[in-house]
């Protein structure tokens, strides 16, 4: 039940009328503990006609953080937001929504607290736009649970929320690899030189994609018998070569009679209905098509049963598309749009005669679902988990054709609790530098709302990239847990050795730089998990920096993310407990100067190869520090450590055996390291092993303790150990140790 004691102790629920279970938190609810929404700590509330409105005052240092998959700064302040699932491919600084929705805000100031908003429709939150002095949450419906999260800590507020709505979803270990993708490789033998280049370049990577070309006339589940005469084999013969494949799977099913899919869901009743009573039909890539009714059981097993043949043939990841859902247009709209055509020529011109055809409200409107009772449920009371929903339909086929093993999922659209069960990425962003500082400031949105496993399309989705931002945004790459490479039929190739020599040579060194840090970024990535802390975090020391970020507990990041830059200032901030407001001013105040006041030191590794050291020592402060383009500047925190191991072509091509230990020890470091199989579920039975590593200062000398924790089926094959120990004046010690 939910109980005090089951979380932490500073969360209250208020509920509204009769909510729908969503399944975006996994405790249950003690009916004892509810409390009504008109006592609601924190906001005013009104209710009416038009549903339920919160409003906050705001002081005027007061900080908004949150909402994750949203366009705008890392605080919200200033904007509006509306969280309702929308495909659309052009992300302007001003547009109210993306393809996600998740109600979960901070607000940081004097008082300090988190709320939840559980609820499956749309939401305006309008954070100081209208008001500057005022947050707004407006609920068009009076259903509806409210999660108050009442802590002065981020952290601790961070922590409670993930308590409630579940564990970061785990992805098998090769996913933290290079993946390659495009739209589109359309067959066998597109893929297989794609393959062939990289590793004859010796250029690592773990997966290539498969976007909509691989299907027989973009019918989902089919596969095109002329492009791929033998996938089972040509997907077992990749597999040797060290890469996964990823099919791509949109929910919509071709409109067409002997069609197996479109047959079975017909026959079954698995579609959407329209609000006439028919199959509620709407065009996407395979034209007129049918959606799954994903809120139904039946229709969720039957679709995760239609996986069957790629999982058999070795497959164990997909990414789903098009799931919010996406709309091009309906036989309606089509109707319109001819009746506006004849009359523009009967009449002239009309600028204001005809509107878009994609994505209109209407459409959504006519879409109707049903209940496992059989009961009817309008779509827009549950339209953010449709992408969810299908997550969850994908996991039934996952279940049953690889019981036990760990998969691999990207969801384009999400809500809370689908980032349990899967990674997302941001969509359709562009080749631009100003999505580039999207991508830092969303890692650490989403993160900070469960979503650990997340990450934009390198290079941009849309447009043209070049050379230097390419570089720019592989370097970036290395820290963002999904390092996808994915670009769009129409656009300049963006595979590493696109964009000449030079390019492909600092971009190859960059991602070996990656493949090295996996056992920092395994081990820290699980312990966030285990933890409930974000895994790429905001300077919580300095929260008005935006444009670096903490990589686990040992890394802060500070990308690049400027055209022409050869350099950028860097807030490196104490890690002393401090008001918020103090560390910014005294930081913003000290520019180019160390502050006077003692607090954590930091080692700049200006990082052009992983394994060539270019370090120097900053005491906390504001720098314009250098960094060449095929420099990287990568801060490691005062008394913490950094392993890293000789790179791969791909992960699971080798056992790790040696590791190298960068240290910048001043007192005391310590770094747990952590192994489990990477590819089944069993982690979550404690069958996993540690190696403790602790590093203590004395005298001019350093004393090196590690300590083993093995289960039988983990062994640590780990034999060698070569520490590099930075003081603090940064004069480095290195010693080798053979375990």
């Amino acid at each position: 039940m939910f109980k005090r004691s089951a979380i932490l102790n500073f969360t209250t629920l208020y509920r509204l009328g009769r909510p729908f279970k969503t399944g975006m938190t996994t405790l249950p609810v003690d009916e004892e503990d509810l409390r009504p929404i008109d006592s609601i700590n924190k906001f005013d509330c009104t209710i009416d006609e038009n549903g339920l409105t919160l409003t906050h005052s705001l002081l005027p240092h007061d900080r908004v953080f949150g909402l994750g998959q949203t366009l705008g700064a890392l605080n919200k302040r200033g904007k509006v937001y509306r969280l309702y699932a929308t495909d659309d491919p052009v992300h302007t600084p001003d547009k109210e929504c993306l393809y996600g929705s998740h109600p979960f805000l901070i607000v940081e100031g004097a008082e300090t607290f988190g709320v939840f908003l559980d609820y499956p429709g749309e939401i305006i939150i309008d954070i100081g736009f209208t008001q500057d002095d005022l947050l707004c949450i407006q609920i068009g419906h009076s259903d509806v649970d409210i999660y108050v999260f009442d802590a002065q800590g981020i952290r601790d507020i961070v922590r409670e929320f993930l308590t409630l709505t579940g564990s970061p979803y785990v992805p098998p270990k090769w996913a933290f690899g290079y993946q390659q993708s495009r739209w589109s490789y359309p067959d066998e033998r597109s893929i297989v030189e794609i393959g062939k280049m990289f590793r004859q370049k010796g250029f690592p990577c773990d997966a290539i994609y498969m976007d909509i070309d691989y299907m027989d006339d973009y019918k989902v589940f089919t596969i095109n018998q002329q492009r791929f005469r033998d996938f089972e084999g040509f997907a077992a013969s990749m597999k040797r070569d060290g890469f996964r494949l990823v099919p791509i799977i949109d929910p919509a099913v071709k409109v067409e009679r002997g069609y197996g899919v479109c047959q079975e869901g017909v026959e079954n009743g698995y579609f959407c209905r329209s609000i006439d009573g028919g199959l509620f039909v709407a065009a996407v890539w395979p034209g007129f098509a049918y959606l799954p009714d994903f809120h139904n059981q039946d229709t969720r097993k039957w679709w995760g049963g239609l996986h069957k043949r790629f999982i058999e043939a070795g497959v164990e990841g997909f990414w789903n598309d098009m799931n919010e859902p996406s709309i091009f247009y309906t036989p309606n709209a089509v109707n319109e749009f001819y009746d506006t055509v004849q009359y523009m020529k009967q009449n002239g011109f009309d600028k204001d005669g005809s509107t878009p055809m994609s994505n209109r409200p209407e459409y959504f409107e006519d879409i109707v679902h049903t209940g496992d009772d059989g009961t009817p449920v309008p779509h827009n009371l549950i339209h953010n988990l449709y992408g969810f929903d299908m997550a969850r339909a994908t996991i039934e086929g996952f279940n049953e054709y690889m019981p036990g093993q760990r998969y691999f999922l990207l969801s384009r659209s999400s809500c809370t609790g689908t980032h349990r069960i899967a990674g997302i990425w941001t969509g359709d962003n562009m080749s631009w530098w100003e999505h580039l500082l999207s991508h830092i400031r969303m890692l650490m949105s989403l993160n900070m709302t469960g979503f650990f496993y997340c990450g934009a399309d390198i290079g941009g989705f849309g447009c043209n990239a070049y050379a230097e931002l390419m570089i720019r945004w592989m370097q970036l790459g290395v820290f963002s847990p999904l390092c996808r490479n994915h670009s769009a039929m129409g656009t300049r190739y963006q595979e590493p050795w696109a964009f000449g020599h030079r390019a492909f040579e600092i971009m190859r060194e960059v991602i070996r730089l990656r493949y090295a840090l996996l056992p920092y970024t395994y081990s820290e990535y699980m312990r966030c998990v285990r933890g409930l802390v974000p895994f790429i975090s905001p300077l919580f020391e300095a929260m008005d920096i935006e444009d670096q970020f903490m990589y686990g507990d040992s890394i802060m990041a500070a990308p690049i993310y400027q055209p022409n830059a050869r350099g950028r200032y860097v807030t490196l901030p104490s890690a002393r407990s401090v008001p918020p407001a103090t560390v910014v001013s005294e930081l913003i105040n000290c520019q180019g100067q160390a502050l006077e006041r003692q607090g954590t030191k930091w080692l700049l590794w200006r990082c052009s190869r992983y394994d060539v050291r270019d370090v120097e020592v900053y005491e906390p402060g504001v720098y314009y520090i250098g960094a060449e383009l095929g420099e990287m500047l990568i801060f490691i925190k005062e008394d913490t450590l950094v392993t890293l191991t000789q790179p791969v072509d791909y992960i699971d091509q080798a056992v790790c055996k040696s590791l190298t230990i960068i240290g910048f020890v001043t007192d005391k470091a310590t770094f747990t390291h952590y192994e489990d199989d990477g590819r089944t579920l069993k982690y979550r039975e404690g069958c996993f092993s540690t190696l403790d590593i602790v590093i203590e200062r004395d005298d001019d000398d350093y004393a090196i303790m590690l300590s083993r924790n093995e289960h039988p089926d983990v062994p640590i094959a780990i034999t060698e150990f070569m520490f590099e120990l930075y003081d603090a004046s940064g004069q480095k010690v290195c010693r080798h140790v053979v375990a």
